[in-house]
């Protein structure tokens, strides 16, 4: 009988599809997740399900929408699920890890959390074994790494009273501490502790290894923060104008200024969440290159990582049973569109990295239609031959990933409940066109993802373009439709809307 495979899941925070050697950035060298690549299976079009941390999160890791797991955005308390991956796996007999962060409620109460949950149930939303690392830069904290850190450098929180902004640049800072006690280091080499530790356990493991960087603010340690010269680094795209047929609220939030979006209270809504608020209008290029140099310099020491990682599964005698996912919980504008952060609906904070490298998965093999990160969780479960729970929403990727000529997907959903605008979007995303939903009387966006892969000029409001706005709106329709919780309190289980790219010919 085939032994069950290892999982290891690697998540990033903030990582945008492009900010990799594989994905064509020159600039930037990522040989170890090039390799991860090589190996394995890269989607290039992969698409999250809501462009911020805890929604995300927590649909990457329980295959439904976040919507139906009742966290809609930053700031809420995911309600635990049957349905998260750590769950199911626990009860197949996977031993069940996370290190790093995991942001399933406010970052600063969950530690408390994390304690009270492991305290009374033994887990924490299905991890057996956690180490949290919450936090960005060097402001990262956690229930093992800050007692480690006062180990290994004593006179820390007095060093960091040295750190300085950097001009150009924004939200750009100097690192002050060892770079041995950065959080990705920290997390290298945890995760090579417990490969160590599973090669003589006989139990399969599922490790999640949850990176904060590269999320603002942009810092990074030596050699790494020197890796990128700031003044060969590429423009960014340019900020949306009215002649581009720029939405209010992309107005408001960019120039920070009352373009008529209003809050439940009436005030203007000059922020979306993921975007901190400022009058972008006010930064140069200098500033954004200084900015994707620290980035990349963040993401470079990300890529050192995952080589030790690969190397300790390696040496362990793990690689070829384990399944390896390499992710991102959403991506980073990155000076495009003249913001940074997520929450607006371009493809530079909706596309992410998607690579997988396992028994099964074609080595070598470069997907360019579009995925969604819901389908993460039931292609592992399916990977592992394990039946995927009632009402899990994401459907598996395995035959693609073996090599299936036929997409799984040709549209994808993207979901964002923003309470600071407030906002309802939807966002509709194929190979060709991206459609944007947004209630409360906002103007809808059009995209041309061939001709316009800037996404700098809105069709919404072009006539020779509403036949297929009308088209594109009742397939967002339907995909909003398929996104419905449909477990109930009948006895039977419950048939699922089956969306029209499953159902197959009538």
């Amino acid at each position: 009988m085939p032994q069950p495979p290892n999982i290891l899941l690697v998540l990033c925070d903030e990582l945008r599809a492009d900010a990799l050697s594989c994905a064509g950035n020159s600039p930037v060298q990522t040989p170890n997740i090039d390799r991860l690549a090589a190996e394995g299976t890269r989607f290039s079009q992969c698409m999250v399900t809501q462009p911020s941390c805890t929604p995300s999160r927590a649909s990457i890791l329980s295959g439904c929408w976040p919507s139906t797991l009742g966290t809609r955005m930053v700031g809420c308390h995911t309600p635990d699920d049957p349905r998260f991956l750590a769950h199911v796996l626990h009860a197949a007999g996977w031993r069940t890890a996370s290190l790093g962060k995991l942001h399933f409620v406010p970052q600063g109460a969950e530690p408390q959390a994390l304690d009270a949950a492991l305290d009374e149930q033994g887990h924490y939303y299905g991890f057996r074994e956690v180490d949290l690392v919450n936090g960005h830069g060097d402001r990262c904290f956690g229930p093992r790494y800050t007692p480690w850190l006062d180990e290994q450098c004593p006179n820390w929180r007095e060093r960091l009273q040295g750190r300085r902004r950097l001009a150009p640049g924004i939200d750009c800072w100097t690192w002050e501490l060892p770079e041995q006690v950065h959080s990705s280091n920290y997390l290298g080499m945890r995760a090579a502790s417990f490969l160590s530790s599973a090669s003589k356990d006989e139990r399969p493991f599922f490790l999640q290894v949850s990176f904060p960087d590269p999320h603002y603010p942009f810092m990074a340690p030596e050699p790494w923060a020197s890796l990128h010269d700031p003044a060969d680094m590429p423009a960014p795209l340019p900020p949306l104008t009215k002649a581009s047929g720029l939405p209010p609220l992309h107005e408001q939030v960019y120039f920070r200024r009352d373009a008529g979006v209003r809050r439940a209270d009436g005030s203007p809504a000059d922020r979306v969440i993921g975007v901190p608020p400022h009058d972008w209008s006010q930064f140069s290029l200098a500033d954004w290159q200084q900015v994707k140099a620290l980035y990349y310099g963040m993401v470079a020491l990300i890529d050192h990582n995952v080589g030790r990682i690969l190397d300790a599964l390696e040496a362990n005698g793990l690689s070829d049973n384990t399944i390896v996912v390499f992710a991102s919980d959403h991506g980073e504008h990155l000076g495009d569109h003249g913001l940074y952060g997520k929450g607006l609906p371009y493809d530079s904070a909706l596309r992410v990295p998607l690579i997988w490298r396992g028994a099964g998965i074609a080595r070598g093999q470069f997907r360019q239609e579009v995925a969604s990160t819901l389908d993460i969780a039931p292609t592992l479960l399916d990977l592992a031959d394990i039946a995927l729970p009632e009402g899990m929403q994401g459907h598996s990727m395995r035959a693609q990933l073996a090599g299936a000529e036929g997409p799984l997907r040709d549209a994808v959903l993207t979901e964002n409940d923003d309470d600071f605008v407030p906002m309802k979007m939807r966002v509709l995303t194929t190979l060709r066109w991206k459609l944007v939903h947004t209630m409360n009387g906002q103007p809808g966006e059009l995209y041309d993802r061939v001709n316009d892969p800037a996404e700098m000029t809105n069709l919404w409001n072009e006539a020779e373009y509403a036949p297929l706005r009308a088209s594109l709106t009742a397939r967002l329709l339907d995909e909003v439709i398929c996104s419905q919780e449909m477990r109930n309190g009948r006895r039977q289980s419950p048939a699922p809307p089956v969306p029209h790219w499953l159902a197959g010919p009538s």
